[in-house]
């Protein structure tokens, strides 16, 4: 019998494989979105410096846009699953329209609209978010074309992770160690550099993935998927919930993820747990090569783990573990004095081992939800013979958007109770006993809180390896049977 992690002669029809070359290649669409995520995580910089606009009104604007963002998703969702062009594909035209409006979003609000109040900085975010909806779309159907291969599944989750996590250590250590003291501050001149770099890193980044998806991403290949007469629309997203195991159990542990997510890694964050607790902000550029190791080398352990396991057990297994990492940093801030971190040895080891896993199970979670987001669209596929990787993916998405749209007005109150309405914190700010609290809740409790609901939600997860060569083997047989349909 074949199992997921030996791929017989017999079942090479099976599985649809991409050369080395082009995981690496393609693998850097994830990664573009995380980029511009980073970012537009500076909103409440962005929104002080350069419009003037307060802590509170700036978090209103960014709930808004995930509401926005949730409504969007699935409507893209079923108008890019119509799209599929003779020459082009149905991939390429879809990131590109998106990455567009990404650029646009960054050209506006950093360049073109400064001082011009709340609407333009409003059209800006809402571009931000439109077009990373519509980016996330092309990766979602790119991510189930280019293979569907258990060995190689997981290595998409791996080498975005890679690439995030490098950009994320240039960009930590190029602002703390030269944009910081360059502009003295959090500046709005700051954020323009950081933008800069994003919109030329992310749109290589793009036209290296173009290059990888073109022999995936053909007319006949994304039509082989779809039988004639049957249509995908919005209510299929209802059928789902209904039918799906996998569908629910991932969209509650994504949902609760995102919520935390969205507070815990919040630009302010940053600031409150090194520039006002520990009171060295230039520490995250020193410890950032630290983080990036770790992460890289979870990272590698976990994805091949869920190559031999499946990428549902992996999770689980590892969130475990994540939950206990984070409770082991908060007891280090409660009983060990964090002032000394980054001053003297003992403490600042204890918490560049602590902080570097704690940052490495964030990524490494998110590695194995991006393996899983397409096993349970290919489950959808095995259970209603409608293609519909985008819709899927969507909906998961925009159910955790949703939850997670509440987490800048929880960020705002949060910061409104020790003290932060019109403004936001600043490396140097005074610390006390309820600032302390506060940032612990948000740090590392919400992350706790996201961790915990998402194991509850994983013990109905259903698609082991086992079973995905199952579906694997009915949906070749569902694909061969398309073609023959759509030739007569």
């Amino acid at each position: 019998m074949s199992t997921a992690n030996n791929v017989s002669t017999a079942d090479k029809k099976v599985y649809t494989s991409a050369k080395p070359w082009q995981i690496w290649f393609y693998s850097c669409v994830p990664a573009v979105g995380n980029f511009f995520m980073i970012v537009f995580t500076l909103n409440a910089y962005i929104a002080k410096g350069g419009y003037g606009l307060a802590t509170a009104v700036a978090a209103s604007v960014v709930s808004a846009g995930k509401l926005f963002d949730a409504v969007t998703d699935p409507i893209c969702a079923v108008i890019c699953a119509k799209i599929n062009s003779k020459k082009y594909g149905a991939v390429r035209p879809i990131l590109a329209l998106g990455l567009a409006l990404l650029i646009f979003s960054v050209v506006g609000v950093m360049w073109l609209f400064p001082g011009k109040g709340l609407i333009p900085y409003t059209i800006c975010y809402m571009s931000y978010v439109l077009g990373r909806t519509i980016h996330n779309q092309g990766k979602n159907i790119a991510s189930n074309l280019i293979t569907n291969n258990p060995k190689q599944r997981p290595l998409i989750g791996r080498y975005s992770q890679y690439y995030v996590m490098i950009l994320t250590t240039m960009l930590s250590l190029w602002r703390a160690k030269v944009l910081f003291p360059k502009y003295g501050g959090m500046t709005f001149e700051m954020m323009q550099d950081i933008g800069l770099a994003c919109v030329i890193v992310c749109t290589v980044m793009d036209i290296l993935a173009f290059i990888a998806l073109k022999d995936c991403d053909t007319y006949e290949n994304v039509a082989a998927h779809h039988r004639p007469g049957v249509k995908v629309s919005l209510i299929d997203m209802f059928g789902m919930l209904k039918h799906n195991s996998a569908f629910l159990t991932g969209a509650i542990a994504d949902a609760t993820d995102k919520l935390a997510n969205e507070v815990a890694s919040a630009a302010v964050v940053s600031t409150l747990v090194f520039g006002i607790l520990i009171g060295n902000y230039r520490f995250t550029g020193d410890i950032s090569i630290y983080t990036t190791i770790a992460t890289l080398i979870t990272v590698t352990f976990i994805t091949g783990r869920a190559k031999k396991i499946g990428a549902g057990k992996a999770y689980l297994q590892y969130t475990w573990i994540a939950c206990g990492i984070a409770a082991a940093m908060f007891f280090f801030f409660l009983f060990c004095d964090y002032t000394q971190v980054s001053v003297s040895p003992v403490p600042t080891f204890i918490f560049i081992v602590l902080y570097s896993l704690l940052t490495a199970s964030k990524a490494t979670t998110q590695s194995c939800v991006t393996t899983m987001y397409q096993d349970i669209a290919d489950y959808e596929f095995y259970l209603t013979g409608k293609y519909e990787p985008g819709l899927v993916v969507a909906t998961i998405t925009m159910l955790g958007k949703i939850v997670a749209s509440v987490g800048g007005v929880l960020t705002a109150a949060m910061l409104a109770t020790i003290g932060y309405v019109a403004d936001v914190p600043q490396p140097g700010d005074p610390s006390n006993p309820k600032l302390f609290a506060v940032t612990m809740i948000m740090w590392l409790g919400m992350m706790i809180f996201g961790w915990v609901s998402s194991i509850i939600a994983m013990h109905w997860y259903p698609l082991s390896a086992e079973k995905m060569v199952e579906i694997q083997e009915a949906n070749a047989k569902r694909k061969a049977e398309n073609l023959a349909a759509q030739k007569h």
